[in-house]
């Protein structure tokens, strides 16, 4: 037969009624505008046309390559066609995308990447056919696949789906730079309460092994480049096809380690390919098949073998492809301090995208109720009771097949206390889930190595804020971010609305990361997990991008469900500085401010120039931040003084109580020295004593004296009132 439409009984095109009108539509598509029909079954004509590929001489396709249309007759706008080639010698094996035998039918074109019956029911029928002539057409230019464009390797198609071989990928890399041909004999364990193998019994400890397989490769010079869609249904095709593409198998070696122990022979042929497959991180692709060793042993060329379907046990490097894990991250020493909710689905996200090497620190157990929330469950007596960390631990190493050894690590222990100088010069990311402020100070008073990241992950407002701290620079303190927090407040509403909302719905003075420790807090799991899946992936780009500190702020909205936004904030580099009558007290003023407060110093040039200080005091660490000035327009200055006014004031210092809630106050003045030194003068005495000291909403300050370049800070205290203020 010269077609394979022959095979089936040809129709007028009165007898698909309907379906004629749409026929007439695409008809110039083929050949001439000529096409044929053939009823392939009840319900499904067959559309037969010559389609002009336009190849030329050294195509594998025809000029005019003849195609068959399989159309549903009544239904043919909802049930996707699909398409054959019309001649018995299609050059399969020279073409990706074909897919296999469907039902009795030769192997069909696989037109689109997505799925096909989405595709088609965003299109017509018109559109199916011209999809049609454009895979051919691609096909004669051979751009069915833009190797030269990056393009994947398509898989090897599975027919039969009865039987399947589970096993690890990590070979694969092995064999690709494997130069001389390869034979190799493993055990196998056929499971048989489940219709799949396991590759290699020491996954499955308590089971013997049943089978051998046999992994063929034939060396990284031999690259193979065609695709397979009819296979050997016989031992002797098999053994015929194993040496036709040089695979090095030794047959009595083989007999020799099949005993009566085993039952079926898997034959595993690798064959390299000229790039790496869609979906994997390697290049390396296989035909399986077994046969039973009895029949195998007789050399019966005409056993049937049957075909396997490969199912590799993912492992981490098989996680970071899929994930598009970066290099620079990916085999990173990260440390999790706290393993609540927070820190739990940060950890499995991280696992889940290939980073291995992860330290789980928590000394909580794991409760009935965490379960709303957790990454783990706890829903029956003894699985909770357990330390987060070590549940954790045992949750993770579970999740891929061959883990590193001691990937994973867990410590009952404070966080504080993990992080000695030996651990620190291991870890390259600290994760602070914990939610607490001791832990984020204590942080704060570590040394660590230039390539230290530190990340702080909270949430506020009842869980729908999620803030990130991202330090790259691990010199600046974390206590930084929050008075940067308080600066944005300042100007940027939704920062301010947000600080608003969580001090009405806190007893205490708020600091941001209350955490979600509390039984009676009420937070959905979508909403931690949408807030961790986003500091999850800043985490993983940590290396990339921006590198600068910064703070992420994810906002969560209950107005209307579903919707989330997030707002990143750049956090300013601080200098500090020692109060020159008092080196116990400290100051830390944005680099930014401090610029500015010279800058007008320096443009009223030989008179003095002034303004307030707005800032926040950290008493117990006794440290003054500067976050803020005011200049009111009725200040007066001279070469020798300075009078600062008031125009203003009262308005400005309302204004910067409500948006910092109360945590940003009038904590002193400053005024520049142009023509003397950077001392107190007996008038800065006086001036501070009767007109700041009063001020003072707890009897500390700060009096400013700067110049272009320099600058220096004096501590006002009520409780020293007269014997501080002088500077030798």
């Amino acid at each position: 037969m010269d077609k394979v439409s022959d095979n089936y009984p040809k129709i007028e095109i009165a007898a698909i009624g309907a379906l004629a009108g749409e026929l007439f539509s695409f008809a110039s598509v083929f050949d001439d505008g000529c096409f044929s029909l053939v009823e392939l079954d009840n319900d499904t004509v067959g559309l037969c046309g010559g389609i002009n590929t336009f190849a030329r001489s050294k195509s594998a396709l025809k000029h005019i390559e003849p195609v068959v249309i399989a159309i549903s007759k009544n239904n043919w706008n909802d049930i996707t066609p699909f398409v054959f080639s019309d001649r018995p010698d299609f050059p399969l094996k020279k073409f990706p995308h074909v897919n296999y035998e469907k039902g009795n039918y030769p192997p069909t074109l696989c037109l689109s990447r997505e799925d096909i019956d989405d595709w088609y029911a965003e299109h017509t029928l018109c559109d199916y056919v011209e999809l049609v002539a454009c895979w051919l057409r691609d096909a004669a230019k051979g751009k069915l696949m833009k190797l030269n464009e990056n393009d994947e390797f398509e898989p090897q198609r599975n027919h039969s789906m009865n039987h399947f071989l589970l096993r690890v990928s990590y070979m694969d890399s092995f064999l690709e730079h494997k130069e001389e041909p390869e034979c190799h004999l493993y055990s196998i364990t056929i499971l048989k309460d489940f219709p799949a193998i396991a590759y290699g019994s020491e996954q499955y400890e308590k089971l013997v092994s049943n089978a051998i397989g046999v992994r063929l490769f034939a060396g990284r010079y031999k690259v193979d480049d065609n695709w397979y869609t009819e296979y050997p249904t016989t031992l002797g095709v098999l053994l015929e096809h194993i040496q036709t593409y040089g695979y090095p198998l030794d047959l009595d070696e083989l007999k020799e380690a099949c005993d009566d122990t085993k039952e079926y022979i898997y034959f595993q042929m690798a064959l390299l390919r000229p790039t790496k497959i869609i979906g994997k991180n390697t290049a390396i692709n296989y035909l399986c098949f077994r046969a039973k060793v009895e029949e195998f042993m007789n050399m019966n060329q005409s056993t049937p073998v049957e075909e396997v379907s490969m199912i590799d046990f993912t492992d981490y490097t098989q996680a970071k492809y899929l994930s598009e894990t970066s290099d620079s991250v990916f085999d990173k020493h990260v440390c999790i301090l706290g393993c609540g909710a927070v820190g739990s689905k940060i950890a499995s996200h991280l696992h889940r995208s290939g980073i291995f090497c992860i330290d789980l620190v928590d000394t909580d157990s794991l409760m009935p109720h965490n379960v709303v929330r957790h990454a783990l469950s706890a829903y029956k007596p003894g699985s909770f009771l357990l330390n987060k960390a070590n549940a954790m631990k045992t949750h993770l190493t579970e999740m891929f097949y061959d883990m590193p050894h001691d990937g994973i690590k867990s410590y009952n222990e404070d966080a504080l206390k993990h992080l000695t100088p030996e651990n620190l010069d291991k870890i390259d990311i600290i994760i602070d889930a914990t939610a607490s402020v001791r832990v984020m100070y204590g942080l704060d008073m570590l040394s660590y190595p230039d390539k230290t990241r530190i990340v702080r992950v909270a949430l506020s407002e009842g869980g729908d804020v999620g803030v990130t701290y991202l330090s790259i620079d691990n010199k600046q303190p974390l206590a930084d971010y929050y008075m940067e927090i308080l600066r944005t407040s300042l100007s940027n509403n939704e920062v301010y609305r947000w600080l608003s909302s969580e001090r009405k719905n806190s007893t205490e003075n708020i600091r941001v990361g209350e955490g979600c420790h509390s039984n009676t807090m009420r937070i959905s799991d979508d909403t931690i997990s949408a807030h961790a899946a986003l500091m999850s992936s800043a985490i993983r780009h940590i290396y990339e991008g921006e590198q600068r500190n910064r703070i992420i702020l994810s906002f969560a909205h209950r107005d209307f469900p579903g919707s989330m936004h997030t707002f990143t904030l750049p956090v300013k580099s601080y200098q500090q500085f020692p109060c020159a009558n008092d080196a116990t007290w400290t100051v830390r003023i944005p680099e930014d401010l401090l610029a500015e407060i010279r800058l007008k110093a320096k443009i009223t040039g030989q008179k003095e120039n002034g303004g307030y200080l707005f800032g926040h005091i950290d008493y117990k660490r006794r440290i003054l931040y500067l976050l803020n000035h005011f200049m009111p327009r009725d200040s007066k200055g001279t070469k020798s003084g300075f009078r600062l006014g008031t125009s203003g004031l009262k308005d400005y210092k309302k204004m910067i109580a409500q948006r910092s809630i109360d945590q940003v106050e009038y904590i002193g003045d400053w005024h520049s020295h142009p023509a003397c030194a950077l001392d107190m003068s007996a008038i800065d005495l006086t001036t501070c004593a009767l007109d700041v000291l009063p001020q003072l909403k707890n009897g500390i300050g700060l009096c400013v004296i700067t110049k272009t370049n320099d600058t220096k800070f004096f501590l006002l205290s009520r409780l020293k009132q007269n014997s501080q203020y002088s500077y030798d």
